[in-house]
């Protein structure tokens, strides 16, 4: 904000002198504004304000009494003027620690003007008036009003000449993209986007959704990449994008020190993430609602809109109301943004499949229902409909605030979904954990895998043929002191356990065999080497060990590794298992 500008020249009688300022009074004393505090003592900075004739044309600033000057003297000679020359400058005054980087071009701008004025009509060596009084004074008055409440103005000079100034903020520079950077839009591109944009841009914003990655847009747009990062990192300094992880349920989140200052304690935003994750608001339900057939949602809505990642959730379990969807429904509240809890009635029902033999007792019952009087009879758990219904389960928001709370290092989300399954049936888990990481109280704990340089422990016999009937080990795994699975920060390559597939891992355990009469394991844990054997693995390694040593210093995330092999991250920790070395999986 500009505190005060000002219109300095050297006279020749007086040395510098300031002619008019705004406000009056700010820089020098004024008669008519006697009470005005002086900013700043005008002797002190006079001989920067105007300078020797080498320093003219350059941009002066000095700062004192807390205030910063900004000037752009100029100096032209002529024989028209006393000793043959003529030194002016226009000044703003800004508070010292205020940005200033956008004025620079404001009195740069300003001082050619008035340099072209003057060489025409002598607009400046000219002008007599008294001081508050003039052209100039208007000048200056209506320029700091309008910058100061508009960010821009245009003020006509003459008929030939109009001041038009804009301030543009400057923001600061954007991160480097990388390959595995998710983009999301934070605003609607299709507001302000035209047919003049770049043509990379054109092609590559559609694609932007939160959900795939750079290199995914890029082969998607079918544009180089190189571009595809430059168009990106452009929207990315003007604030419409955010970048984001790949979202896998196998990555961990916790929460950040935020969190208590955050959505702990902010009902408002409590509310703002249901409205966000709740699946029953999904624009899928809403148009499958009114005309009976669903809709793909479009990949380019914005970062708080309902299908801004293309996860909305078709298939709704159980009596839920969906806005203007079943006139049954309405006894619900549909303006509530609370997502509700999977209901008992709902995992029951889907599971009462009728069979051949119960059609057959019900058409023979049927037949003789004018004999056999029908008995009712009420379930537990069953709703009597002599009685008004019960209002549903919900997630409120101390239910999303203890949802957050239970993501901790050492529990991917799949864990973490496992344990909150019944609570997470109408949130779409993506957009869950997405707002916790666009409001800065989650963060995502990366896993990085580091060769030690030690050989790998050797395979222990009697481990990979009980390991199918005993639980994973826990504290300190073989590989190393301090790298067990209750260790948030290091594991060794198979350490973490994986629910589906020890569960996959005990059927296929009790007495199933392969063609050859041996068992086949389908997961492995801390310590298992090349000399076990995959189903569905390949026998040829997707990635040589040579390649996948550069990505074992500790420095490279899981992302980046697989999307510069392009793998997924099963293949890695197999690739990870199979090489001929220690290798710490450290998660931070």
């Amino acid at each position: 904000m500009i505190k005060a500008i000002f219109y300095s020249k050297f006279d020749t009688q007086e040395g510098p002198k300031v002619v008019h300022q705004v406000p009056d009074g700010a820089i020098v004393p004024s008669a008519t504004a006697p009470s005005q505090p002086l900013f700043l003592t005008f002797s002190d900075v006079s001989f920067f304000v105007i300078p020797r004739q080498e320093l003219c044309g350059n941009l002066i600033q000095v700062c004192t009494n807390g205030y910063r000057i900004l000037g752009y003297p100029i100096c032209m000679k002529s024989l028209r003027y006393d000793r043959n020359e003529f030194i002016f400058n226009f000044c703003l005054v800004l508070a010292e620690e205020e940005d200033f980087s956008s004025y620079k071009s404001v009195v740069q701008k300003l001082a050619d003007l008035m340099h072209g004025l003057e060489e025409q009509n002598g607009f400046l060596s000219r002008d007599h008036s008294k001081s508050g009084e003039g052209k100039v004074y208007s000048l200056c008055e209506t320029l700091m009003e309008d910058l100061n409440n508009y960010c821009e103005c245009m003020i006509p000079i003459d008929e030939l000449n109009t001041l038009n100034i804009k301030l543009f903020p400057v923001y600061p520079a954007p991160p480097q993209v990388r390959a595995w950077h998710v983009p999301l839009f934070t605003v609607r591109y299709q507001a302000f986007m035209d047919e003049n944009w770049d043509l990379t841009m054109q092609r590559i914003v559609p694609h932007i959704n939160g959900v795939n990655s750079v290199r995914i847009i890029s082969i998607l747009a079918d544009t180089d990449f190189s571009l595809t990062c430059r168009a990106i990192r452009h929207l990315l300094y003007y604030g419409c994008l955010f970048l984001l992880d790949i979202f896998s349920f196998s990555a961990i989140y916790a929460p950040t020190a935020q969190f208590s200052s955050t959505i702990a304690s902010d009902e408002e935003m409590q509310r703002e993430c249901a409205r966000y994750v709740n699946t029953l608001f999904a624009p899928t339900l809403a148009a499958h609602a009114s005309t009976g057939a669903a809709t793909a949602p479009s990949a380019s809505t914005s970062a708080l809109s309902p299908a801004a990642h293309g996860l909305t959730n078709t298939h709704i379990a159980g009596e839920y109301p969906i806005p203007g969807h079943t006139p049954g429904l309405a006894k619900y509240d549909p303006d509530s943004v609370w997502p509700p809890v999977a209901d008992y009635r709902d995992r029951r029902s889907a599971s009462r499949t009728p069979s051949p033999s119960s059609s057959y007792r019900s058409s023979t019952t049927s037949t003789h229902k004018t004999t056999t009087p029908s008995i009712s009879t009420i379930l537990p758990g069953d709703h009597d409909p002599t009685q008004p219904p019960p209002p549903p389960e919900i997630v409120d928001g101390v239910g999303i605030v203890e949802l957050y709370a239970s993501l901790k290092q050492g529990q991917s989300v799949r864990q973490w979904y496992a344990q909150n399954s019944r609570k997470l049936a109408h949130i779409d888990i993506r957009r869950f954990i997405t707002f916790g990481i666009i409001k800065g109280f989650l963060y995502r704990v990366h896993k990085y895998a580091y060769a030690t340089g030690l050989p790998a422990p050797p395979l222990k016999s009697s481990q990979h043929h009980n390991h199918s009937h005993s639980q994973p080990q826990s504290g300190t795994s073989s590989r190393g002191p301090g790298t067990g699975t209750n260790s948030p920060y290091a594991s060794s390559v198979g350490d973490d356990a994986a629910p589906i597939a020890q569960q996959q891992q005990h059927h296929h355990h009790s007495g199933q065999r392969g063609d050859d009469g041996r068992e086949h394991a389908t997961s492995v844990h801390s310590g298992s080497r090349s000399a076990v054997v995959f189903d569905d693995e390949d026998e040829e390694d997707l990635v040589d060990n040579k390649t996948l040593s550069k990505y074992l210093d500790g420095m490279h995330c899981f992302d980046q590794i697989c999307t510069e092999l392009e793998i997924s991250e099963k293949d890695l920790t197999a690739a990870l298992k199979r090489y001929p070395g220690e290798v710490l999986i450290i998660h931070r």
